[in-house]
């Protein structure tokens, strides 16, 4: 059998479920705006406080980096998509040669569905992994960092944009907006941070895994 049969099982299996779990506790389901919903749990909240508390001595000194770093990568973006676009408006053949849109969203069976040969398959299975190793450590930093300027944390939760899944926690908007800027930024950059310091195990993980497995066989990289 197919893994695409496997996969496309698994889709509607998994999202069978998530209508069921969502529909037994729809009390704490709440739509935030058009197709927005949001379903609030208390889940992790404990975890933060004390992951907060207990590295504090280490998290207030790496602040600075954590705005550092939101600021870099938010220059280091607008220069990707601007040399990108300026590549497709003036090289239209290099652009034909590249093959890469400026943009583009991450979704499921996007490479199919739109005939797109010159990406890999991208399957369901792929997606829920991706989502949740980028927007599990990406929130509860931001909740982190919340608990450690002394913010307070409401709830954590999903949410659900039509078919799409995220992510989230909800501090104090109020207390937010009353802080100072720097606390205000160190809350907003903490999440790319957290996804920055996970990209880099992950490729440590990935090296460790050739060396491992390759190089002893005699191919080298």
């Amino acid at each position: 059998m197919s893994f695409w049969l496997y996969d496309v099982i698994f889709a509607v299996v998994f999202t069978l479920l998530v209508v069921i779990f969502l529909y037994a506790r729809r009390k704490n389901l709440k739509r935030e705006w058009f197709l927005l919903y949001l379903y609030r749990t208390k889940v992790g909240i404990k975890f933060i406080d004390w992951f907060a508390k207990k590295f504090s001595r280490i998290l207030k000194p790496m602040q600075y980096i954590v705005v550092l770093s939101g600021y870099v990568l938010m220059a280091i973006v607008v220069w990707f998509l601007g040399k990108l676009t300026w590549i497709y408006m003036t090289s239209p053949t290099v652009a034909q040669q590249l093959k890469i849109p400026v943009l583009m969203p991450l979704l499921p069976y996007l490479p199919e569905l739109f005939k797109i040969d010159f990406l890999p398959p991208f399957y369901f299975t792929y997606w829920i992994l991706i989502i949740a190793i980028i927007a599990v450590p990406h929130e509860f930093a931001h909740g982190i960092f919340a608990r450690l300027n002394k913010f307070k944390i409401h709830s954590t939760g999903f949410g659900f944009l039509g078919p799409f899944l995220a992510a989230f926690v909800e501090p104090d908007e109020k207390e937010m907006a009353k802080a100072k800027k720097f606390p205000q930024l160190v809350v907003s950059a903490a999440g790319t941070f957290a996804n920055v310091i996970f990209a880099v195990i992950f490729l440590l993980l990935l090296w460790g895994f050739f060396a491992s497995s390759f190089v002893p066989a005699g191919v080298y990289f």
